[in-house]
């Protein structure tokens, strides 16, 4: 004998949609957590630090960003580059809609393709006020998009955001000496090189002399700046917004060892993971730092 189908009131269809939303929703965040943890193990960490309510729209934005900026890493042939970024300007309105939540401001989303479509090869910057223009462009648009996600809307938050990012990028260039090198490629900016008189053939070779240090003590010295900008406007920021700045603890961390390294950006201590970084940026957290 069969059992009566149950009836399926409109209770049991709204519970059963909602179950299979929250499944889909529970399977992107994973996602893109594996993706940022892979990707971008600190900002991984710092994320992990964002409230609740606002972690999975930050994880969103962390994730989005390192896809398009993987754009160029993944094809050598700009016009390949560029049709894949078309498919990511062609799928912002669905993206918006999944993360319609948070009502992050579209434009920040398109900006963030823009502004790596505006520089597919790996030439060098021609100065360090391009290249912190370009890393301002890249960079503070996840910063902006995680802040809405935090529910802030300040014009300290922002001016806030813009000195890390380029304090983040400036440290970034410093960091990816080593691996473009390796690839024959120098992106360090062409003024400081022709004034401290390092040429590129010399970063290939992998030789530390003095004017390599002055390059990387001028770039060093710049995100110093900007970091320090960014911190000393913490009390002007809404607590809220704070979780968003604990990028700047790995940050800080790095420029401090390679001024112990004398500017090497070579030297395997400046390539290793910082020890204990989770318990460093929590520790921020707790006393309302960063």
């Amino acid at each position: 004998m069969s059992l009566p189908l149950a009836r399926r009131t409109p209770t049991t269809v709204v519970t059963s949609s909602y179950c299979r939303q929250a499944s889909k929703l529970s399977t992107s965040l994973t996602y893109c957590q594996d993706l940022v943890k892979k990707r971008d193990y600190e900002h991984y960490l710092s994320t992990l630090l964002v409230p609740k309510d606002a972690r999975a729209g930050a994880f969103a934005v962390r994730a989005f960003n390192i896809s398009i900026a993987s754009v160029r890493e993944n094809s050598s042939d700009s016009n390949i580059s560029r049709m894949r970024l078309m498919f990511w300007k062609e799928s912002i309105d669905q993206i918006y809609k999944a993360i319609r939540e948070y009502k992050l401001t579209k434009q920040w989303l398109n900006q963030l393709i823009a502004s790596r479509e505006s520089r597919l090869s790996d030439n060098p910057f021609s100065s360090i006020n391009e290249a912190e223009r370009y890393f301002d462009d890249t960079l503070s648009p996840a910063l902006f998009l995680i802040l809405q996600c935090l529910r802030v809307q300040s014009v300290d938050a922002d001016h806030a955001a813009s000195h890390l990012s380029r304090a983040q990028g400036l440290v970034l260039l410093v960091r990816g000496i080593p691996y473009f090198a390796q690839q024959r490629k120098v992106l360090l900016p062409m003024d400081l090189c022709v004034h401290h008189g390092l040429t590129q053939e010399s970063i290939v070779r992998r030789e530390v002399e003095q004017p390599l240090r002055d390059v990387v003590y001028d770039i060093a010295g710049q995100a110093h700046i900007h970091l320090e900008k960014a911190v000393n406007m913490r009390e002007r920021l809404p607590k809220a917004a704070l979780s968003a700045f604990l990028p700047a603890v790995p940050c800080r961390l790095y420029l401090d060892t390679l001024q112990r390294r004398n500017f090497n950006p070579f030297d395997p201590v400046c390539s290793r993971r910082e020890a204990n970084l989770a318990a460093k940026m929590a520790w921020k957290k707790f006393r309302g730092a960063y």
